[in-house]
């Protein structure tokens, strides 16, 4: 149970006494006693002990946690949590290449500029890039970041009228996405 006082405040000062003292000690004691137990990122043994799959899903993490604030609330933490078990040390084939730099940022980057409120399914394809797929239906929407920072994509769109329509895209920069799927309203994909 939790207790808010709900008395105006300041009351007063805390001025040195009894009660100041006896909270100045116990702080005191408690840095004497925990402070000096905690060590330095590069001297804790936990981080020493990291596996390079585990160092590149905190570096991913970090990432997505620097656009977090353009992303739709709760969105990041989603992501952290796919990438978490996408990037898991039993489900990680040790011949596959760890997600590239390049291709997370132009993962990122496209997230932002679509402004998708939806999140993709994410998978990797053993050579560092990330691939995020959005499926509506019969519309479906593939695109790979590659290691190079370009992306590739892959789409099916059913409109009403007219059979699916079926579209492929070499490589390109990644703030051209959203010009090149302008024509195909992909509203359907990124807006959930």
């Amino acid at each position: 149970m939790t207790f808010v006082d709900t008395m105006n405040f300041p009351r007063s000062p805390l001025m040195p006494g009894r009660a100041f003292d006896r909270i100045d000690g116990f702080f005191n004691r408690l840095e004497r006693s925990v402070g000096s137990q905690y060590l330095d990122e590069e001297t804790d043994p936990a981080t020493a002990a990291r596996s390079p799959l585990e160092e590149r899903l905190r570096f991913v993490q970090d990432a997505i946690s620097d656009v977090s604030m353009h992303l739709p609330s709760g969105f990041a933490h989603g992501l952290n949590r796919q990438f978490a078990n996408l990037m898991d040390e039993d489900a990680w084939e040790s011949s596959d290449e760890l997600i590239s730099s390049n291709a997370l940022s132009a993962f990122l980057v496209a997230l932002v500029l679509t402004k998708a409120r939806k999140r993709p399914g994410i998978g990797t394809n053993g050579i560092g890039s990330v691939t995020a797929a959005w499926t509506e239906g019969p519309n479906r929407l593939t695109i790979e970041f590659l290691p190079s920072g370009k992306a590739s994509l892959v789409l099916t769109r059913a409109f009403e009228t007219d059979e699916p329509e079926r579209a492929a895209f070499a490589p390109m920069r990644p703030d051209r996405l959203c010009a090149v799927l302008a024509p195909f309203e992909p509203e359907v994909w990124f807006d959930g």
